[in-house]
């Protein structure tokens, strides 16, 4: 399944993750009875630590296991991040297997009597076993040419009549108005310079009816075009 690159990235770390908890398991066997010696009736428990080729190889296989999520904090390429990872889980599964083995077949042979098998022997090679099939899943995961980025969302192209926004609706004939000369105002306010009006010199706005000088609103009127009151346009005097 193509997957992208944060989903590759994401998927090898929960890996790496995985097989170092395992691995840190595999460490911890090394506390357990690998093998029981059994010498004129008496039962001697020997633990995986105890011997030298055990301890060197289960550490080094449980601390390879996590290794492989450090090194892809300095690796750019996807495929590169896979084998390191990959490899590291993989080599550790090896080692973590080949300690109680090794320990068993060689290092135990000079006994009177081969030992025993305990519990930590068991422990110790299943975690191995578990470590090389998590080193499997990082080979498995699907990188390179074959992620993808994240498909950005389809683009629905909009249908007259099915959902499509509809078109602005064209704004309303703005009111018109005319200057109207006052004859007979007794006082007033020009709305404009806010100074009393004298006789003769007032006009109206034919739409608001508010009332100004008549210098000030023809001056007002020649720049904007408009009441200053309500707006609207003014088409004459």
């Amino acid at each position: 399944m193509l997957v992208s690159r944060e989903d590759v990235i994401s998927r090898l770390y929960k890996i790496g993750s995985g097989a170092a908890a395992i691995g840190a398991i595999h460490v911890l066997a090394l506390l357990l009875n690998w093998y029981v010696q059994v010498i004129d009736g008496s039962e001697i428990p020997i633990e995986g630590w105890v011997i030298p080729e055990a301890r060197l190889l289960s550490l080094a296989g449980g601390l390879l296991a996590g290794v492989g999520v450090v090194l892809m904090h300095f690796v750019r390429r996807l495929r590169s991040m896979k084998l390191a990872l990959g490899g590291m889980i993989v080599i550790g599964g090896i080692l973590s297997i080949l300690s109680p083995i090794y320990s068993y077949v060689f290092k135990l042979s000079a006994l009177v009597s081969y030992p025993r098998l305990e519990i930590g022997f068991f422990a110790a090679v299943f975690t191995g076993v578990i470590q090389l099939g998590v080193g499997a899943l990082a080979f498995l995961t699907p990188v390179a040419e074959e992620a993808l980025p994240p498909t950005p969302a389809p683009i629905t192209p909009m249908i007259p009549g099915e959902g499509a926004p509809a078109p602005p609706t064209p704004p309303s004939r703005r009111t018109t108005a005319r200057l109207v000369p006052i004859q007979d105002l007794e006082e007033g306010i020009c709305s404009l310079c806010f100074e009393p009006i004298t006789q003769g010199d007032g006009v109206r706005c034919s739409n608001c009816d508010a009332v100004f000088h008549r210098g000030c609103i023809e001056t007002w009127v020649s720049v904007n075009g408009i009441c200053p009151n309500c707006k609207a346009i003014i088409t004459g005097s």
